[in-house]
């Protein structure tokens, strides 16, 4: 294994490296609870307190912090229980060791909490250590105990303000987890809505000139016998049936999308010549105004909406006349296709065509109508902004 191979594995051993589960994992906790153990143990016999009574209370005091994230409201018990038996036992003191594992138990019970629940159980702490304190001292209590209850009162709320702004931070990482998961959900969204506009775009017009071919060449063709045209019968229809079969696909792909970006495929309005040449039947475009550079994303849905328009015509109206009429105005760009066959039918009003061309207009902050023509056939009418 060469030296490279060795840094990029430790770099992803680094990377991969949670120090947040070291320090939650079971085996640490019972480390702190094996070290807070045996402070307790020392501080107790260094204070000559070797009696069975205080050592127990001191081990039970401190010990179950190794269960304190698995079973946190058990340790702050036990621990709760162990410094009572401390006091019981005569204790002239309690060791450093067991104001440290309250304090974790403490702030562990505040992590689990809500924030308002958090904040009155601090204040219940509270008011018990100091009641406790000022009853175990006595009338001496503000000689010896008065520190004390001002220390651990503020260690108090000191936890409980740390216990506050980690729940804070778990809710911020909540809150991004959510928002970034969203944000992924819109963007799948909005990548199956453009390749469903593509797919019907491109493959749907070309498969449907493959369908209207075959099926007006027995009539163009003269001279053909049986055979070929049932060829082109059955070409007709594998064609239907995969327009068929793609819109059961498009409908999939735009299921619950309510909203995607524009993503331009590239033919624009200089290409329109060729897309009315390919066009079988008779097309007339007309140019309104002077022609203008439009912005690249004007262009495309142009160049989409009137390649929509005709194989719409081609599908619903074959052998119809269409007019395509560009209005070149200051700040816009009118759209104007008719034609003059027999109109709309309920299978156009709601097809996945003048949705998208509906949505490209709307899009760039446009407008899009599509209905009976004045003169009858169906008529397209858009405009987009130029700015």
């Amino acid at each position: 294994m060469d030296v490279t191979t060795k840094l990029i594995q430790a770099e992803e051993r680094i990377a991969a490296f949670d120090f947040r589960r070291v320090i939650e994992s079971p085996l640490t906790n019972l480390a702190a609870a094996t070290a807070l153990a045996l402070g307790a143990l020392l501080e107790v016999v260094s204070s000559y307190q070797s009696e069975i009574a205080v050592l127990t209370a001191a081990l039970l005091a401190t010990a179950p912090q190794a269960i304190r994230r698995s079973q946190p409201w058990a340790a702050v018990i036990l621990t709760f229980l162990g410094a009572v038996g401390l006091l019981l036992a005569g204790s002239n003191r309690f060791p450093l060791a067991v104001y440290a594992s309250g304090v974790l138990s403490f702030y562990t019970i505040l992590r689990r909490l809500g924030r308002g629940a958090a904040w009155v159980l601090t204040a219940g702490v509270g008011t018990l250590l100091a009641v406790g304190l000022v009853s175990v001292y006595g009338s001496q209590w503000y000689d010896r105990a008065g520190v004390l209850v001002i220390a651990l009162l503020g260690v108090v709320v000191a936890t409980a303000l740390l216990a506050d702004v980690r729940r804070s931070r778990t809710e911020i990482k909540e809150v991004r987890a959510d928002n970034l998961e969203t944000l992924r959900r819109q963007a799948a969204m909005a990548e199956r809505a453009r390749i469903a506009r593509e797919m019907h775009d491109i493959v749907a017009h070309s498969v449907s000139m493959i369908a209207v071919q075959a099926e007006t060449a027995p009539y163009t063709l003269k001279g053909l016998d049986d055979r070929v045209k049932r060829e082109f019968a059955e070409i007709a229809t594998s064609a239907r049936t995969t327009l068929t079969e793609m819109r059961r696909l498009l409908g999939v792909l735009r299921a619950d999308v309510t909203a995607a970006p524009e993503t331009a495929p590239q033919p624009g309005l200089a290409r329109l010549p060729e897309l009315v040449e390919r066009h079988d039947g008779e097309v007339d475009l007309d140019v309104v105004g002077e022609e203008v550079a439009v912005p690249h994303a004007v262009d495309v849905s142009a160049y989409r909406i009137v390649q929509e328009a005709l194989t719409n015509a081609r599908i619903h109206a074959p052998g119809a006349r269409v007019s395509i009429e560009l209005t070149y105005r200051p700040a816009l760009l009118v759209l104007r296709i008719t034609d003059n066959g027999p109109g709309p039918s309920g299978d156009t009003a709601n097809g996945h065509g003048l949705v998208g061309m509906r949505e490209r207009a709307l899009a760039l902050g446009g407008w899009f109508t599509a209905g009976p023509g004045p003169a009858g056939g169906f008529l397209i009418h858009a405009g987009l902004p130029l700015e």
